[in-house]
């Protein structure tokens, strides 16, 4: 009962169409009938316990508040938080997010040749690290950073989705089926070992290299092919390295 008041009404969104649909349910553009403006709205299962709703999921949500709170410049804004119906053992959350128009993915699709410019570059760059020191500084781990949930908006600027997410789910046990992509995986995520907040500058590694080469550095297509294009092309790496120290100390 207590809880029930931390969520928003439903009945000021207006669905509207799916924009998309990834690891973490679907996304939708609606209508925020208030304000008078779009937002996406992502719909989220979440598995319920005895008690409703695990005190791990609501936490985790009271801690998204509080980031959107902070209103950062690089983290997409969480407007609100509202609950759909009540099933036997699940229920579906809407998170409510600034909607933004397009995704780096699409960004550097669209970008014509010979490419983007190295300030550019630069200043995607330098948004990304900032969103991510935000996230660190707030001790969370994104571990799912891609060009696919990094979101530019029109006027340039580059914002996070989809932080926090991971966190949800794994007290969920209904992770879809849906296939996520490998290529942005720290080798310590793909080997299943422990992880901090490195595993984040792995992935904005991977993401500066394919800015720059506007194709993906490492793209593997299971853990164990990802883990060989990663060593294959550090080896050749470390080779042209030794190989130039030697020619120039010889």
């Amino acid at each position: 009962g207590e809880v029930a008041a931390d969520f928003g009404d439903m009945a000021r969104y207006k669905e509207m169409n799916p924009i998309g649909s990834g690891a973490y349910g679907t996304v939708y553009r609606a209508e925020d009938l208030e304000r008078k403006e779009i937002v996406a709205m992502k719909k989220v299962r979440i598995a319920l316990t005895e008690d409703g709703v695990p005190m791990s999921v609501l936490r985790e949500i009271s801690l998204l508040k509080q980031l959107g709170k902070a209103n950062h410049p690089n983290i997409v804004r969480l407007l609100d938080i509202c609950h759909g119906q009540r099933m036997d053992r699940e229920m579906v959350l809407y998170l409510v997010f600034e909607h933004v128009d397009q995704d780096l993915n699409r960004y550097i699709e669209r970008c014509p040749a010979p490419g983007l410019a190295p300030e550019r570059v630069k200043d995607i760059m330098w948004q990304i690290l900032s969103g991510v020191d935000f996230l660190h500084s707030h001790r969370i781990v994104h571990r799912d950073l891609k060009p696919q949930n990094i979101l530019v908006s029109q006027d340039g600027s580059v914002k996070l989705a989809d932080f926090g997410l991971a966190r949800i789910y794994d007290f969920s046990s209904l992770l879809t089926t849906v296939v996520v992509t490998l290529w942005y995986r720290s080798p310590e995520i793909l080997l299943g070992t422990t992880y901090a907040t490195p595993v984040d500058l792995w992935s904005c590694g991977c993401i500066l290299a394919e800015l720059f080469l506007r194709k993906p550095l490492f793209p593997g297509q299971y853990e164990v092919d990802q883990l060989g294009k990663i060593f294959g092309i550090l080896r050749s790496e470390e080779r042209r390295v030794g190989k130039e120290c030697r020619s120039r100390w010889s």
